[in-house]
């Protein structure tokens, strides 16, 4: 694993995954698409882990999105090569049998929104930003996520204008679970002990 992805597994049963790339304001290459599928995938096999966080390194960006300087030198087949290979992290995020916090530490872009919209909550800092970008592209994303966290008329207007949902607004529309002005990680991860102090099966059969 490269240190492009930390991974803190020292609670035990609450597994800390952070994009660490700030200089690029945690921009997602293909390989950390590659090592964020990696660490879901045994998180979901390990039977001491019980719940994810995922932010980002810094107080800037959670993600601003996939690399599109890795992605300048893509042509046609290499692109979409690249949806193959990526896109599936959305669905992994959404579908993993363990309960998915974003703790979101400012911009949440591109995949970055992808990501957290897919996540089952995200705690967000006071300076967090959400924004899809398809629409700038002639392109759609979080048509089947974001609609389940905000409802539907409210997902067409953030996806149709590609607008920037700052903080007050995403707690008031239910796509922030939280606002807080404590470090976003640590808010994050008081609520993953609460849900681990839950029996195991009753997560899990709420999550399922």
């Amino acid at each position: 694993m490269s240190n492009d992805i930390l991974l803190d597994k020292s609670e035990g049963t609450v597994w800390t995954i952070t994009l660490n790339r700030p200089q690029a304001l945690n921009a997602i290459t293909m390989a950390m698409a590659a090592q964020l599928l990696q660490i879901l995938a045994d998180a979901a096999e390990d039977e001491q882990a019980r719940c994810l966080i995922i932010t980002g390194d810094g107080n800037e960006a959670f993600s601003a999105g996939f690399d599109i300087k890795e992605m300048a030198g893509f042509d046609s087949a290499a692109m979409r090569n690249a949806f193959v290979k990526r896109d599936p992290l959305f669905k992994a995020i959404a579908l993993h049998p363990l309960p998915v916090i974003a703790a979101l530490n400012g911009k949440a872009f591109g995949a970055g929104a992808l990501i957290a919209a897919a996540a089952d909550f995200r705690i967000a800092s006071q300076n967090a930003e959400f924004k899809v970008t398809a629409v700038n592209y002639g392109s759609a994303n979080s048509t089947w996520s974001l609609p389940r966290v905000v409802g539907l008329p409210m997902a067409k207007r953030i996806l149709m204008t590609g607008r920037v949902v700052g903080s007050d607004e995403g707690l008031a529309i239910g796509l922030y679970d939280e606002v807080t002005t404590n470090d976003v990680v640590e808010s994050a991860f008081g609520l993953a002990k609460q849900i681990c102090s839950k029996p195991a099966a009753g997560i899990a059969a709420i999550k399922s």
